[in-house]
């Protein structure tokens, strides 16, 4: 099985850090307060397309070949891979078709086709989108660029975390935790090559909706559980009934632990990051401070790193949340 290491997400960075746009670390006082303990915020909402995806599929597909680019790319999304993937093939000046499911946010399906992609839908309920990607690769000859389960974006979601490194160590403090929301587990585990490497004591948690911990419940199991049936919610972004093979076991060999909070929660989360940085987030970019939120006595003293993951909603859905 592929593996992933410190130099990959270092040579990652270095393809792709001038498409990069800057997410400095940022703190809250009143939140450091209230936790007696050292947040910093990684507001990745802020990065190119509005999601720490972005990293991941340039990661993967600035290692293309020349033949590679003319076929173009293909990919399978929810929404925020699937503008990663589309934005990256314009950069690099080459086709996407991505399959997203008929039920995506509106502005997911806006953006991701704005990047030039084409967009063909399917069924949740009905349709594999693997298969679905995987039979118009093997027809159209276009390369399938992986949400999570690849070692080259794995490599690219980890430099978010290498940056954040960097940044704390000017400081000269080291991050004694962290939280990263999981879908297929592929941020969570780019975040954990660089912070056990930073520092090997450092305790490493997946971020997920209730009725979608697949992670938690896979890591307390020692092996990956399919979830069956799961309540959609508000984190579209996150209902993966499986965590990614690859990702699984650099996960569970990095000791990584499970952590989830249901709908309200989350909305508080959501409401806090307003209030204090006008960030507007996504549910599943603000699942890990809402986890954070509602584990006090677990990060109690330590200087924790939180991934703000993404904040692609549109001003209406956000204002709904916020306003309940």
């Amino acid at each position: 099985m592929s593996q992933v290491n410190l130099d990959d997400v270092r040579s990652a960075h270095s393809r792709i850090k001038t498409y990069l746009a800057d997410t400095e670390i940022v703190s809250s006082e009143s939140l450091d307060n209230a936790m007696n303990a050292e947040i910093y915020f990684k507001p990745e909402q802020l990065q190119r397309t509005g999601s720490f995806k972005f990293r991941g599929a340039m990661s993967a597909m600035t290692l293309l070949s020349k033949d590679q680019l003319k076929n173009g790319v293909i990919a399978f999304s929810s929404g925020n891979h699937a503008q990663g993937v589309a934005c990256a093939a314009k950069i690099l000046k080459t086709s996407s078709v991505i399959v997203m499911p008929s039920d995506a946010p509106d502005i997911k399906i806006k953006n991701t086709k704005s990047y030039g992609a084409k967009v063909i839908f399917y069924d949740r309920q009905k349709d594999s989108r693997e298969k679905i990607g995987e039979t118009i690769a093997l027809k159209e000859n276009r390369t399938l660029i992986k949400p999570f389960d690849s070692s080259q974006v794995i490599a690219g979601q980890g430099t978010a975390a290498l940056e954040a490194v960097k940044s704390i160590e000017l400081q000269d403090k080291h991050f004694d935790a962290a939280i990263v929301c999981a879908s297929g587990g592929g941020l969570t585990a780019g975040t954990s090559i660089v912070l056990k490497d930073h520092n090997p004591n450092c305790d490493l948690y997946t971020a997920e909706p209730s009725a979608w911990n697949d992670h938690e419940l896979s890591f307390q199991a020692n092996k990956r559980i399919f979830i069956k049936n799961g309540q959609h919610g508000i984190c579209d972004a996150l209902e993966s009934p499986f965590p990614g093979e690859i990702t699984f076991e650099i996960n569970n060999n990095n000791n990584v632990k499970g952590l989830s909070v249901d709908d309200e929660a989350i909305i508080a989360a959501m409401k806090f990051a307003y209030q204090e940085f006008n960030y507007i987030l996504e549910p599943s970019g603000a699942i890990a401070l809402a986890c954070l939120m509602s584990s006090r006595a677990t990060f109690e003293g330590k200087k924790v790193l939180i991934l703000l993951s993404g904040g692609n909603i549109s001003n209406k859905k956000f204002q709904e949340y916020i306003s309940t």
